[in-house]
């Protein structure tokens, strides 16, 4: 489940991939004979047979994912989704002129559906993991008990225009207003307006519990998943495509917002976006259009984010107290590709860790305490005390650099939760992903805390 929990295990929107192919006008083979090939591609990987799987592959994925690189890849799925079980479903369809099998492979803990693109030759030219769905986990919503359903309206939105338009929900207070406002960044990964989780939906909590608050909230489908296919085809794309441009365009439309008050609209990002609040802030200031009041940081992080990358694979592995053969693969596997983009061994327009190279020149570049500092805005940083995915040490670099001897901030607060993990769920004992298929619900102190500190600096700003 690394890459569905919202965390920095990067999953944009590849898994493997090689050159995209351009659209077909013909159709060599019969969707059948489409769908046998990448039914034996999945069922080889399964087996081992990384070298009989990677024959169909053309050359420029033959070259991106030699078989080496691809059974590595299949050992980090196993770490993920547990022992392989069978081929579920198959999927023919064609998207915008390609010709596309998904292959839902079903594992222990969830199943993941497997694009593979063919080109006009029938040979595979992209592979990517779309979606892991947890095992056995209802889907079903129950509000929380601190959302007051009688005290908000929702209204259907739409952030940002033209190619990148994204669909997002609008919880409104009722009454007269004028309201504080929030923005709901998500954390990496494609991710919902929910940031839904198996039965957990956090940014729902969040704008629920808000709204009964009294503070608007607008929370929107992430461009990496609602424009999968089309944003595969940025050239070096970084995180300002992934998530800062929309969240500078969810922030505008706030303030535009009837009964919204407009010096009044603050950021909250998670995980991800929690460390690139400092940056969507300074776009934001940049323009009188899209200035905010501050910034909230659910779990962001201080530390170079492949480090955490590492820890978070060591950290599931271990957590049986012992380390398989596929889960040392995986680990060595990640620690290889970590050093290949330290290195600047990467080159244009090939992946590591599932993001091009222009994403992580990008994330070298940006240091988030020290933007933060820069910005200067009312800041409230939050932390989970079991979170193992951003964790105690982040935090104590957001301490050094914000409130520190030399650098002491007045307008910054910091507050931690004991029981909490990533998601801001209330748990007991050592922090595991599997916590993350039970239901719950954002703690209602974090609810609390968030509402005081929005009102309080909105007041300050007055």
């Amino acid at each position: 489940m690394k890459a569905t929990l919202g965390c920095f295990l990067v999953a944009c929107m590849l898994f493997l991939s090689g050159c995209a192919p351009k659209p077909q006008q013909t159709v060599s083979r019969t969707p059948e004979e489409l769908d046998a090939l990448a039914r034996n591609l999945v069922l080889s990987m399964a087996a081992g047979k990384y070298e009989e799987a990677s024959k169909i592959f053309n050359k420029q994925m033959a070259a991106a994912m030699p078989a080496s690189k691809l059974g590595e890849l299949w050992s980090g799925l196993l770490v993920q989704g547990g022992r392989w079980l069978q081929i579920t479903r198959t999927k023919f369809i064609q998207e915008s002129g390609y010709r596309v099998v998904y292959v839902t492979a079903a594992f222990e803990k969830g199943s993941v559906d497997i694009k593979v693109v063919f080109d006009d030759e029938a040979k595979v030219a992209g592979l990517w993991l779309v979606a892991f769905q947890p095992a056995q986990v209802s889907s079903q919503y129950t509000a929380p008990v601190y959302a007051e359903e009688d005290s908000f309206t929702e209204q259907e939105v739409v952030v940002g225009q033209d190619r990148w338009a994204l669909p997002g929900t609008l919880t409104m207070p009722k009454g007269e207003g004028p309201f504080p406002a929030v923005v709901l960044v998500h954390g990496s990964g494609p991710q919902d307006r929910d940031e839904t989780l198996g039965p957990n939906k956090p940014f729902k909590d969040l704008a629920w519990g808000l709204a009964s608050r009294g503070i608007a909230a607008l929370r929107y489908e992430k461009r990496t998943k609602h424009y999968a296919a089309e944003m595969k085809d940025i050239k070096n794309m970084t995180v300002k495509e992934e998530t800062i441009d929309d969240a500078v365009a969810a922030v505008a439309l706030l303030k535009e917002t009837p009964r919204v008050d407009p010096e009044r609209v603050f950021v909250i990002g998670h995980s991800l976006g929690a460390t690139l609040a400092p940056r969507i802030a300074e776009e934001c200031l940049a323009s009188q259009r899209t200035r905010i009041a501050g910034i909230v940081m659910l779990a962001p992080a201080s530390r170079d984010l492949l480090d955490l990358i590492v820890e978070q694979v060591e950290y599931i592995a271990g957590l049986d107290a012992t380390i398989s053969e596929a889960e040392s693969r995986a680990i060595e596997a990640t620690k290889a590709e970590v050093q290949k983009i330290r290195s600047g061994q990467l080159r244009e327009g090939e992946l590591a860790l599932n993001a091009p190279k222009s994403y992580w020149d990008d994330l070298a570049a940006y240091d988030a305490v020290e933007t933060a500092r820069e910005v200067g805005l009312p800041m409230l940083i939050l932390q989970g005390e079991r979170d193992y995915q951003v964790t105690m040490k982040d935090l104590q670099g957001w301490k050094d650099g914000l409130l520190g001897e030399a650098n002491a901030r007045e307008n910054v607060s910091i507050k931690t939760y004991k029981d909490l993990n990533h998601l801001f769920i209330s748990g007991t004992g050592k922090s595991s992903p599997d916590e993350y298929l039970v239901p719950g619900h954002v703690s209602e102190e974090v609810i609390d805390d968030i509402s005081e500190w929005v009102k309080t600096a909105g007041q300050a700003r007055d």
